[in-house]
């Protein structure tokens, strides 16, 4: 249960930090009376102005009176005029840190206005102590890509590292039993006691809505009020979800494509056909140890990848036309999901997410719901690991959420991995419920809508209300792109993302010298051009001078319109959609190219009319960079990939 980590939501999260006046509780769990403290701490985030940060210490495994004690960090911003319950979030994963986004609730939801905001991280996260962290299983998971193995095979290594880094957590007196929903909720209840609270309204997204369910349940008198972002039933076999999650989410992508691509699902399936006869080999890295490495990519990954892909609000828009074009056998685009999909499969903690995963969820799967054909190969690892850790799990499977508080769940219309249609269903029994699907939307509402935000903040003011009509749910806020929207070129993106994320400055070195010529040249061009105007009042030799010097502009004033025109579009399309730049750019862009050839001609114009050996010279410099960037632009941006 993954929650796709957006960059641009946490850049707009400000968090906080400060001292936590030290408390105590009492919790009597199982057969021993533990204690749960908590203590003020240095911040492990940047947090909002007035934020406290702090730890809690809590026995590792409550049934164990023996237990060792954990301790899990937590932020906490207080309200200067609190007049609502105060609210707890937990993030999702399992594995996904929370602390990064207090802020994000304090400040970007308003919250503080009127409620303090309590954020938990999970036990076992990266920054918990002790943490479940494992480096090497995360490593062994992204290079499990680089083969055209069996994915059962390919899983091995990770499984293997994984079981060596359990046995080291073990040997350092862990005791993995302590790593369930159960225990997580427990963790919220001492938390809530130990800050003096009498209740609080609870948060919960993707995995953490089992954890919140859970504590409204066995903490009835401590939360008043339950949201339920993206719910992940646990009572429903969550891989069996999940591929129906994938082909409802492309199905709908479809139905919004206004014919363009009646059937990505199929297109899909026809470009995993593609991959599975002729795999296709695609540079990146392993984002765990920076090292290079060559992906070799089947059916299967394909399947992976775009499953992935689909959890982000604004990658969904652009995967019909990537499928259209990759089941024609176009495979440009599959660098951009490579770096899409293994930074989402080892982004967060992979030994936690295991270790939860393999007690709480995997056994209870659907017999042979991970060999699909077409595999999601993260559920395929989620077998061969937890076959090869051996957990304990619970000796009854889950029970469907049962809580009596009153619950505001929130679905994405296109999440692929928590389809609306089963979090609906699974909630449909809570006595006091409000359900809100959102168009458009993939995983995680909370952090893909704004519509989803103020519903939020408008249902926890008065759980009563009926927010379902405060804004528009049914307009997705970005339109599917169309077949005829874009020229299909992915090399842009390849040269921006070298130049961007990767460092090498020197993929646009071409333009930035095209640039600084037609710069240098139009401003170098217009004083002649003022004074041959005024030349042109006193006779005809001057008139001819002026008529030279007009023929020298050609080139730099189309070079510059060019400039403007192409910037502008392609700014234009990052405005609006920015990830339909991965797969192509607007339709316009190639035919600016004739603005080169004007100022090709207008080189040759002025080279007949240059007298000079130093002049020829400098017009043939000019000329080089020209012929050189129109080469350029030819294969980057003209030529389809």
């Amino acid at each position: 249960m993954l929650v796709r980590r957006t960059a641009a939501v946490l850049a707009a999260a400000a968090l906080l930090l400060a001292a936590v006046p030290a408390s105590g509780a009492a919790v009597t769990t199982g057969t021993a009376a533990v204690s749960a403290d908590v203590r003020a701490s240095d911040c492990l985030v940047a947090v909002p102005t007035g934020g406290e940060c702090g730890v809690l210490t809590v026995p590792e495994y409550r049934a164990d009176p023996d237990s060792r004690i954990i301790e899990l960090p937590y932020v906490h911003v207080r309200s200067d005029h609190p007049t609502e319950p105060p609210l707890v979030f937990m993030n999702g994963g399992p594995g996904s840190g929370s602390l990064q986004l207090a802020g994000y609730f304090a400040d970007g939801l308003g919250l503080r206005e009127s409620r303090d905001v309590v954020v938990l991280e999970q036990r076992g996260g990266a920054r918990s102590t002790p943490s479940l962290q494992c480096p090497g299983a995360a490593a062994a998971m992204a290079d499990a890509f680089i083969t055209t193995e069996d994915p059962y095979e390919e899983f091995e290594p990770a499984a293997i590292a994984m079981r060596d880094c359990l046995d080291a957590f073990e040997d350092d007196g862990g005791d993995p039993r302590g790593y369930t929903v159960a225990e997580t909720a427990q963790d919220l209840r001492d938390l809530r006691e130990a800050l003096g609270y009498d209740s609080w309204s609870a948060y919960g997204l993707s995995w953490s809505t089992q954890v919140m369910a859970e504590l409204a349940r066995i903490d009835p008198a401590g939360v008043d009020a339950v949201v339920l972002d993206s719910f992940s039933a646990p009572d429903r076999d969550f891989a069996a979800t999940a591929y129906e999650g994938l082909e409802l989410s492309l199905d709908r992508l479809g139905q919004r494509s206004g014919g363009d691509f009646p059937d990505p699902y199929a297109d899909l399936l026809a470009a995993a056909d593609l991959l599975d006869a002729d795999p296709v080999a695609v540079d990146g890295h392993n984002p765990v140890t920076g090292q290079p490495r060559t992906f070799r990519l089947t059916g299967d990954d394909l399947v992976t990848f775009v499953h992935a892909g689909l959890y982000d609000v604004e990658l969904l828009p652009v995967i019909p036309y990537l499928l259209d074009r990759l089941a024609d056998g176009e495979t440009g685009a599959l660098g951009t999901l490579v770096d899409v999909g293994v930074d989402e499969l080892t982004s967060h903690t992979l030994g936690q997410y295991w270790v939860m995963q393999c007690q709480d969820e995997v056994p209870y799967r659907r017999a042979g719901a991970g060999r699909a054909s077409p595999l999601i190969e993260w559920l395929v690892a989620d077998e061969v690991v937890c076959a090869e850790l051996g957990l304990p799990s619970p000796p009854a499977p889950p029970a469907p959420v049962a809580f009596t508080q009153p619950a505001l769940v929130l679905a994405g219309g296109d999440d692929p991995v928590t389809p609306a249609p089963a979090a609906d269903e699974a909630t449909a029994a809570l006595p006091d419920r409000r359900f809100l699907e959102f168009a458009g939307v993939g995983h995680a509402v909370l952090l893909s809508s704004r519509c989803g935000r103020e519903s939020v903040a408008a249902w926890l003011a008065d759980p009563a209300r009926d927010v379902g009509g405060l804004c528009d749910r049914a307009t997705p806020a970005y339109d599917v792109v169309g077949a005829g929207d874009l020229h299909p070129t992915t090399r842009v993106a390849q040269v921006a993302l070298a130049a961007g994320d990767g460092g090498d400055w020197r993929a646009l070195a071409l333009p930035a010298a095209f640039a600084l010529l037609c710069v240098a040249w139009l401003v170098g061009w217009l004083a002649p051009v003022v004074a041959g105007a005024a030349r042109a009042r006193r006779g005809s030799t001057a008139r001819r001078g002026a008529a030279s010097t007009l023929a020298a502009g050609v080139a730099p004033v189309a070079g510059t319109v060019f400039l403007l025109a192409a910037g502008g579009l392609i700014w234009a399309a990052a405005t609006s959609l920015p990830t339909q730049l991965l797969v192509g750019v607007p339709r316009a862009v190639p035919w600016l190219g004739l603005l080169l050839v004007v100022g090709a001609a207008g080189m040759v114009l002025t080279a007949r009319r240059t007298a000079t050996a130093r002049g020829r010279l400098a017009l043939a410099d000019a000329a080089l960079v020209w012929l050189a960037f129109a080469a350029w632009f030819v294969v980057v941006v003209v030529l389809p990939s």
